[in-house]
């Protein structure tokens, strides 16, 4: 069994941790988050990167899909850290050092579902960062299984995005089940989009960045265009077989209704906040086949942190990282969609805890 480390009892150090503070918009702060001793199926990590997303800024908004999440929760599920210590019952592949990567959702460990590695399915799931404790923090406590080992070629800048590259790997591999030569849009302003764009183009599509003009538009296409990926903002009806919305906008799902071919279909990636209605989808002759694609699992990490090995300095190209003092100002500037200090498009920002 992996051995217990850390301080000494009754030790306490300072925890800083990014959490919901009141149910108003903007309502999130830095607190001190202590941690108890792991329990017996818990390891702590000492978190190095957390990247934001748009569940936490649906949380920042005060959006009532975030009304479950109660006010002290830590936010954050997108990181990757080192094992600190583990509990009695963590496998010894979890040694003090150890980095990982954690799986967001949180199942009971012991019904069939958990038992087959498909702990979305557990009807007693939690959600890392919004119904449990998620890694916006320095130290943070998270459940071994929940944890995916990171290879030594992927540094820490890459290996925050597997959470993310693991939802675009599911959209594209196994739920659009992408062929060579199909022609693929994505719709997208964030790294999901960009990393399912990449991953569509690796399996031999012809892929096609969709965005809209506007300000940090110009940006986004230099950078899709860095990474080998053409873009467009004009309509093309009937244009595409596949087409992948990453941006969480009802005006994307109407315009992927008009530029996808007859029997053509949708991936639906993108949390959606209350009032987006994606009612367009369904009033359709075209008969399109709508797929929705929210979770990742286990092989879709480890396929992720593999495709990342191939692209060790994606992460530099595509995150902006803030100290922990600036992770609300991070927060807001990832729900305003703005550009980064330098003038690049935000893309991922990600919080430096223990900087």
């Amino acid at each position: 069994m992996a051995a217990a480390h850390g301080r000494a009892l009754g030790q306490r150090a300072m925890n800083p941790a990014l959490a919901r503070v009141s149910a108003e918009p903007g309502g999130v702060g830095l607190i001190d988050h202590p941690l108890r001793a792991p329990g017996a199926d818990e390891v702590e990590l000492r978190v190095s990167l957390c990247g934001l997303c748009g569940s936490d800024v649906i949380v920042y908004r005060a959006d009532p899909a975030a009304a479950s999440v109660p006010l002290g929760m830590v936010l954050g599920h997108e990181s990757v850290g080192s094992v600190v210590r583990a509990g009695l019952l963590v496998p010894e592949w979890l040694a003090p050092g150890t980095r990982v990567v954690p799986i967001s959702t949180v199942g009971c460990g012991h019904c069939a579902a958990c038992r087959a590695d498909q702990p979305h399915l557990c009807a007693r799931r939690s959600g890392l960062g919004l119904t449990q404790h998620g890694q916006a923090a320095s130290r943070a406590l998270v459940p071994w299984r929940n944890l995916v080992p990171v290879p030594d070629s992927v540094p820490d800048t890459t290996a925050v995005l597997a959470e993310p590259a693991s939802i675009a790997w599911r959209a594209v591999a196994t739920v659009a089940r992408i062929q060579p030569g199909e022609r693929v849009a994505v719709s997208t302003t964030r790294s999901i989009g960009l990393l399912a764009g990449l991953m569509a183009q690796r399996a031999g599509a012809a892929v096609t960045m969709i965005g809209r003009e506007g300000p940090g538009h110009q940006a986004r296409v230099e950078l899709a265009a860095s990474l080998g990926l053409d873009s467009t903002t004009g309509p093309r009806p009937d244009s595409y077989d596949v087409w992948i919305e990453a941006t969480g906008a009802g005006t994307h799902l109407a315009r992927a209704v008009e530029e996808l071919r007859p029997l053509g279909r949708l991936v639906m990636v993108a949390m959606y906040a209350t009032g987006t209605a994606p009612a367009p989808v369904v009033r359709t002759s075209k008969n399109l086949d709508v797929l929705h694609s929210f979770i990742s699992t286990r092989p879709d990490f480890e396929h992720a942190l593999a495709f990342l090995a191939s692209l060790p300095d994606l992460g530099e190209r595509l995150i902006t990282t803030y100290p922990m003092d600036r992770a609300v100002e991070a927060l807001r500037l990832t729900a305003d969609g703005s550009t980064d200090a330098v003038g690049r498009p935000l893309i991922k920002a990600v919080l430096q805890p223990n900087l």
